[in-house]
Order: C-alpha cells, then structure tokens, then sequence
C-alpha cells in the first residue's frame, strides 16, 4: 500500500538508499528524514474501516478549511482509547484528503503507535528534542507517516524543552498538512505536557460513554480552557 508519489520534494538524492531527505531554506525549521523502513503491519483491531469510517468530518470542516492543521488527541484519564481514535483519524484524513498526514506518539506515560504499526519505539521524539534532527517513516498507508515517542526513558520532555519542541511542531506543520497527536491523558494533570498547548492549533477529547467519569470529565475544565478543544468524540457509543 506504499505509495511512491506521497512526497515528492524529499527525494534529493536518489543514490541514498537508507533515508531520503526533507529540506527547507527557513533557518528556523529542523531537519527530517524519512527512514524508508517504515511500519511493517498494522493491528487490524485498531486500524479498521468501521473505526476511520466514522468520523464525521464535517463537524471540523471549519479547523481543517484552512489546510495545515495540529491536533492534540486526549482524554480525560487513561484508557478511553486516544490511540484508537489518533490513529483512526491520521488513517481517515490521509485517505480521504489524500493529503500528507503525521501521526505523532506524544503519550509519553504509555506510548502504542509503535506498537500499532509495528515498528521500534526509538528513533522518534525523544531523539529529535534531544539532537534536534526529526525522523519520520512510512506507515504502510498511503500519505500517513509516523513519529513515535522514541526513547522515552533516557529523555522524557518536559517543560525546559519547550522551544525545542516548538521548533520541531513548526517543523512538522510546515511539512505536512495535518499532524496528528496522540497525546497523554490530562488527568492526573501532574503528567500532562500542559505547557505545550499553545504550541498546536486544538485539542479532540475521548470520551468513553462506559468509562469516563462525569466528576474527571469536569476536572478538565479546571486546568484546561473550554476554547482550547476543538471537537469531542464519544467512544463506545452503542449503535441504535
């Protein structure tokens, strides 16, 4: 399912066939690197037609109208599924748009992308904040690429690496037309990148109709602006 014709200004030079390039003449943007070894399966319990099939994407047309976009993907507290739908939504907007798509593991407590489309955690965002170099690879799907947590335990950011991160979020949104991340859950907020939301464009809220407590889904609103989420989606929804 690999296309070929996914990014075309990345091929400078053709003779190196580890990893092809991305460049850009802003000084302010970092390298990337798109490693072709990319994902080698994809968890066909996460990635599914009647999950990517779902989301109703008129109800963004407004934040997507205007083309590059990044959204954070989370939650209330852990397990009401944010990878589920982070990497549901990078599949559908990357098939439907047919536009470069990135789906980005910033779930640093408990990192799945990796694991979703079976690659290696590392190299992934722990290394790009600590060298400052981005590698993004292939994920089997046509114009979606991947940035996992990389190796969290030898770096896990926090907020003295805000303008790194910021660099490399400009980065990304400048090479791609929509990033998607998948993020931590905001409860407990001690764990929660809460100084990195000015950074992206919007957050989605999962909300688990069996799991999510109406107590934690207020608790949000104590540490987070109601204008800072962009749309909710409702997991676990029985179908009538």
């Amino acid at each position: 399912m690999k296309d070929q014709n996914n990014i075309v200004d990345i091929e400078e030079n053709k003779t190196d066939f580890r990893e092809n390039y991305i460049t850009k003449a802003e000084t302010t943007l970092l390298p990337v690197k798109v490693v072709p070894d990319g994902a080698t399966s994809v968890n066909r319990k996460i990635i599914d037609s009647k999950y990517y099939n779902s989301f109703n994407f008129s109800k963004l047309a407004e934040a997507f109208s205007n083309g590059k976009i990044t959204l954070g993907i989370t939650s209330a507290t852990r397990g009401e599924g944010k990878t589920l739908v982070a990497a549901n939504m990078a599949v559908s907007l990357a098939s439907g748009y047919r536009q470069k798509t990135l789906l980005v593991d910033m779930n640093f407590s408990r990192p799945q992308v990796h694991n979703v489309f079976g690659t290696t955690l590392s190299p992934g965002m722990a290394e790009a904040i600590s060298m400052e170099k981005i590698r993004v690879l292939p994920s089997g799907i046509d114009n979606l690429y991947l940035m996992t947590a990389g190796d969290i335990e030898r770096l896990t950011p926090g907020i003295e690496h805000t303008l790194v991160l910021r660099q490399i979020l400009y980065t990304l949104k400048n090479k791609f037309d929509f990033v998607i991340i998948d993020m931590n859950s905001i409860l407990p907020i001690k764990n929660f990148p809460i100084h990195f939301i000015n950074e992206i464009d919007g957050l989605i809220n999962v909300i688990d109709r069996k799991n999510t407590k109406k107590g934690d889904f207020e608790k949000v609103f104590n540490h987070l602006k109601e204008s800072q989420f962009v749309g909710y989606v409702y997991n676990r929804v029985d179908k009538t």
